[in-house]
């Protein structure tokens, strides 16, 4: 449960991109100067409506997602950001974090970004061979990798970011530990790795349902993430969340709040929101959250409130994804429910396979079962 006290974090969805790449699920339109132009006043209208309910909020992360963020015009993410300054209260020091595309991004984009605030940058590198990210659609180049990276270095910004993805189809370890190599040599300080999903509704999903890919199965996926946990732990990063590694003071704040249940407000086309115990969803159609914009009517299309059962399901579900794990003493607060002798049978099962381990109050799963932590989950619920 969300405490009222804690910061809020703020999150801005950007649904440009040049190009959805076929493993893609997310909201994202092709890139348009006119209706880019047309989102901006649209995201200025939403915060002019919204920030009067929050002139009593203080947030402390702001997250720029997509889509692509680097797609936009140079000025559209400035712009945005004296917006949110002059109509938001911020902490005095806020992560600020914006996705980029190497495909997209730019030495004038940096600097814009730099002077908007942005002090933490995620970059999507996803993988290095160039025929794989090909075969999956996704645009960038080694080349614009390279140029990523030099821009950065250069510059010596401080707080990087990049996704990693394991199980791409004809993916293997090798591949994946090269990039993984490469970001270590490039001193990024945080490293997301995300196992692929194959969804509904994307390039991926129908070409393996017409039999044209081979999906990689979860026991290699396994083997590539033990080998890249331990070339990480090497090299000084730890695991905080089961597809996230940083270096110690990297951890991404923002994130922290989807997995500690505190409250985040989302501005744009499909993003979301919770807010004193509510979910809501804005419209995931760009042409009718502009032409709600300029109604002065509200972009959610939907709202639900999360029950405690609801509530209590997810404090464990998240909670296990974390190497922190399941605080004991704040569930019985929260929950009225002492998990020890709840569950006490499971949690007996699990303790004797060596799968979880009880320290200081903690209930957390092993680190050699944490890629694997949704089969432990279940028995918890």
């Amino acid at each position: 449960m969300s405490e009222n006290n804690k910061s809020m974090g703020l999150y801005i969805h950007i649904p440009f991109c040049n190009k959805k790449c076929d493993y893609c699920d997310f909201v994202s339109y092709s890139m348009d100067r006119k209706a880019q132009q047309l989102y901006l006043d649209g995201l200025f209208t939403e915060i002019d409506m919204l920030k009067n309910q929050y002139i009593d909020k203080t947030f402390d992360s702001i997250f720029i997602g997509g889509g692509t963020p680097s797609i936009v015009y140079e000025g559209f993410i400035a712009s945005l950001a004296r917006k949110l300054y002059s109509s938001f209260h911020f902490k005095d020091k806020i992560e600020f974090t914006i996705e980029v595309n190497p495909s997209s991004f730019t030495k004038e984009k940096f600097f814009e970004y730099v002077e908007s605030g942005v002090n933490r940058i995620s970059v999507g590198v996803q993988c290095l061979d160039s025929k794989l990210l090909a075969n999956n659609g996704r645009i960038q180049s080694m080349e614009n990798i390279k140029d990523t990276f030099k821009i950065l270095k250069n510059s010596e910004f401080p707080n990087v970011n990049s996704d990693v993805m394991i199980g791409l189809p004809g993916q293997d370890a090798g591949s994946v530990l090269k990039t993984v190599k490469f970001l270590i040599k490039h001193n990024v300080k945080h490293i997301s790795t995300y196992s692929l999903q194959l969804e509904k509704h994307t390039m991926l999903y129908d070409k393996l349902r017409r039999g044209k890919i081979k999906p990689v199965s979860e026991k290699v996926m396994l083997s590539i993430y033990n080998k890249v946990y331990k070339l990480l732990t090497r090299h000084g990063f730890h695991r905080y969340e089961v597809s996230n590694f940083a270096k110690p003071g990297f951890e991404c704040r923002h994130n922290k709040k989807y997995w500690d249940g505190t409250d985040y407000l989302g501005l744009g086309v499909s993003a979301h929101s919770f807010i004193d115990g509510y979910r809501y969803y804005n419209t995931k159609r760009l042409d009718t959250y502009i032409d709600h914009m300029k109604e002065g009517k509200s972009a959610v299309y939907s709202r639900e409130y999360v029950s405690i059962a609801e509530s209590r399901t997810e404090r464990i579900m998240l909670s296990l994804r974390t190497t922190v794990g399941l605080d004991l003493s704040q569930f019985m607060t929260d929950f009225n429910e002492d998990l020890l002798r709840s569950k006490a049978e499971q949690i007996k099962k699990l303790k004797d396979m060596k799968m979880i381990e009880i320290v200081d109050g903690f209930l957390r799963i092993t680190k050699d079962y944490f890629y694997v932590s949704n089969s432990i989950i279940v028995e918890l619920l």
